[in-house]
């Protein structure tokens, strides 16, 4: 009952926290196990929340020993279906303690149960797949040595892509592989069973790689969201890209594209990563983003925008300060509570989810409780609590959209006030977008031609 109701709690909390969690499967998601879920791990707990919120049965998840480092969190984390493993390197490995957690987990996967593990080991918020740990494969084909392979055991390999990790309303996608049926290696795990859980190991990692973001190194990553930055707004425009599985064939298309070049171009490589760097330092210096000059190269009527623009600030200024008013506090407590806990990005979001899941009913109860006092009339207040959420999200819409404008505004003062910059950074802009477009067309032809 308790995580039925943690798992309606949490599942409310992800429609409320991201814009959108789109979900690309290869078939239906199986409704028990034996099931072993594999996943990347680059938002901590935020993960297997996103994970089991999808699946309608009950999963358990494997969990660093270390987080079970207080009585509390020990029963808390126990009841919320968290089962420690303890490795080497955080000292406090047991080889005893490890078996019986492996023996548990084989008894739980022979009753159908279903599983969640994360084989990187760590959480870590970059755009690629760690070296995997061979805890995963040695759970999957040990449950089903234990039958003798006559029960099927099956892993299921699943991709998490977020837009901007963490950031409030922001954009999932999940990708969903073909399961992996652990059976099919029986004849091998029979005969030598280290090499069966390489193999199985092997086929995860190639199966994890398919359905995330996977650059080879930072300086790779860093060069992708560089050519992003300047191009991916009009391979978007280009290409009619509606929806987020197209976003992410885009990027890894990038992401091979970079990695072609290297290997026949390395010194024009270099070339374009400069002038990117040249180029987005000087907008970062400025304080500008290149996607203000395709969105002015893109409105031919720039004042009937700004007149509409600032109609709309007009008329929805009063929405806007009653949902500030009332949303404010609600909404900045989980960002100043992240900011107190944690300096790491990957746990920044779980912690933003879980202290605004406390704020917002908290506040929300007593704003209501005022209205209330002061009218003693249920209708306004049922009207209010109706209005509260509505003018919290009509805040981040006016806010985003004034800063688009601000932006505007300050590209057209700057290149009134220094023509000469804003032409020469324009000039830049061009240049790098026909050296990106050729470069495009080129890896096309190439891939075409094999």
């Amino acid at each position: 009952m308790g995580y039925f109701i943690l798992k309606l709690i949490f599942r409310l909390a992800l429609k409320i926290f991201y814009q959108k969690i789109e979900v690309k499967q290869s078939g239906s998601l199986p409704a028990k196990g034996p099931l072993l879920l594999v996943a990347n791990h680059p938002n901590t707990f935020m993960d297997p929340i996103v994970i089991a919120s999808l699946l309608r049965q009950e999963v358990y998840f494997i969990a660093k020993s270390t987080v079970f480092n207080t009585p509390f969190r020990k029963w808390l984390l126990g009841k919320m279906n968290l089962i420690p493993v303890y490795r080497k390197e955080d000292g406090v490995a047991t080889a005893g303690a490890n078996s019986a957690i492996f023996e548990k987990c084989y008894e739980f996967l022979q009753a159908n149960g279903t599983l969640l593990i994360f084989p990187e080991g760590n959480s870590f918020n970059e755009r690629r797949l760690r070296p995997l740990k061979t805890g995963a494969a040695r759970i999957a084909l040990g449950a089903a040595a234990q039958s003798n392979f006559a029960q099927t055991v099956t892993i299921l390999p699943v991709g998490l892509n977020y837009s901007e990790p963490t950031r409030f309303r922001s954009k999932v996608l999940v990708n969903i592989a073909s399961p992996i049926v652990v059976n099919d290696l029986a004849a091998i795990y029979q005969q030598d069973s280290t090499r069966a859980v390489r193999l199985l190991t092997e086929q995860i990692r190639a199966a994890l790689e398919s359905q995330i973001i996977h650059t080879y190194s930072e300086e790779d990553d860093e060069l992708v969201k560089q050519v992003e930055a300047v191009y991916k707004s009009k391979l978007v425009t280009d290409h009619q890209v509606n929806n987020s599985v197209e976003e992410f064939e885009l990027t890894r298309h990038l992401v091979a594209s970079l990695e072609f070049f290297k290997n026949i171009h390395p010194e024009r490589v270099k070339h374009i990563q400069q002038k990117l760097a040249a180029y987005l330092a000087q907008l970062n210096q400025l304080r500008l983003n290149d996607q203000v000059f395709y969105d002015a190269a893109g409105n031919r009527h720039l004042g009937k925008w700004l007149f509409t623009s600032g109609l709309f600030f007009l008329i929805g200024l009063p929405l806007y300060l009653f949902g500030l008013i009332t949303n404010y506090l609600p909404y900045i407590l989980p960002a100043k509570v992240a900011a107190a806990l944690t300096e790491e990005e990957e746990f920044t979001a779980p912690i933003l989810l879980s202290t605004g899941i406390f704020t917002f009913p908290l506040f929300y109860a007593l704003e209501c409780y005022l209205v209330w006092y002061f009218t003693h009339a249920w209708f306004v207040v049922l009207l209010f609590l109706i209005m509260l959420p509505v003018a919290g999200f009509f805040v981040l819409y006016y806010y985003q959209k004034f800063k688009k404008v601000r932006t505007t505004l300050k590209l057209q003062t700057l290149f009134f006030r220094d023509r000469k910059l804003i032409s020469g950074l324009m000039q830049q802009r061009e240049s790098l977008l026909a050296e990106l477009e050729f470069a495009h067309q080129q890896y096309i032809q190439k891939i075409e031609s094999v």
